[in-house]
């Protein structure tokens, strides 16, 4: 280490000067350590907070968890809802899945629901023989929302139901059913001009508070707050990614709720 000496002062008052400088350098650095660990607290301070909020927010279904846990029931497999008498319905994600609803799912007491369009969700309304019109309605017109009819863009659909006994994989002579395709004899009930209408956000707390998507005439009075889905032009992708910051969801949940082809959100009051 080499030190300067000024020639022109006395070696008492060259110490007294290095002494006063060392006296504010250690001053100094004793004033960085008192900041260094301010900031520490600082930090520590906001990393807690923010562990708190990410705790919270999975609680209600914030971004870290869009849903709150929930014991896995069978019908979560498809496209579902409960109507707003309590019934359950069940829709086929897939021709594969049509074909297992039938099969597996469709009961003597139960309605068969499809849209007058090729291609689209066989949708059981679980006691839909015995239901209020307003259930087969809804179920209507989930099955609506539920076809190609909104990857066409139609704003309406005329939807038909059929009981159990009247839905076969027995066509007439020299016709052809496709995978997921099912004949109907007999006089179908018709749901005419469906509404392509969909209603996604967060339940009431009453309702459960989770995250959910209903067709619009089983939705009114259940939500917290909601969106209002139609045929559109926007990507289906570019909708979940808006919808996931307004309803504080994750993007990847709510996906699968939103149907295939372009569609348009607006909020509901």
């Amino acid at each position: 280490m080499r030190i300067s000496i000024d020639p022109n002062r006395s070696a008492y008052d060259n110490a007294t000067a290095y002494f006063d400088k060392g006296k504010k350098m250690r001053q100094k650095s004793e004033e960085a350590a008192k900041q260094i660990g301010k900031t520490k607290l600082e930090i520590s301070a906001l990393e807690k907070a923010a562990a708190a909020k990410e705790k919270a927010e999975e609680k209600k279904g914030g971004p870290t968890g869009a849903q709150p846990p929930s014991k896995k029931e069978w019908y979560h497999a498809y496209h579902w809802f409960m109507t707003s008498d309590g019934l359950l319905a069940i829709g086929g994600k897939s021709a594969g899945q049509n074909e297992e609803v039938v099969k597996k799912h469709l009961a003597a007491e139960d309605l068969f629901f499809h849209a007058d369009i090729k291609g689209g969700s066989v949708v059981v309304l679980k006691g839909g023989k015995g239901a209020p019109d307003r259930s087969a309605e809804e179920a209507a017109q989930f099955a609506a929302c539920n076809s190609n009819a909104w990857k066409v863009g139609y704003a309406t659909i005329d939807v038909y139901s059929a009981p159990k006994e009247q839905v076969s994989k027995s066509p007439p002579p020299g016709e052809y059913l496709e995978k997921g395709s099912f004949f109907i004899s007999g006089t179908k009930r018709y749901f005419r001009g469906m509404p392509l209408k969909l209603l996604i956000g967060r339940l009431t707390e009453e309702n459960g508070g989770r995250i959910e998507r209903l067709p619009e005439k089983a939705g009114i009075g259940r939500f917290s707050t909601c969106f209002a889905l139609e045929p559109g032009r926007l990507d289906k992708n570019v909708v979940a990614e808006k919808l996931s910051r307004q309803l504080g969801a994750r993007k990847d949940d709510l996906l699968p709720l939103i149907p295939a082809g372009a569609t348009s959100f607006m909020k509901m009051k």
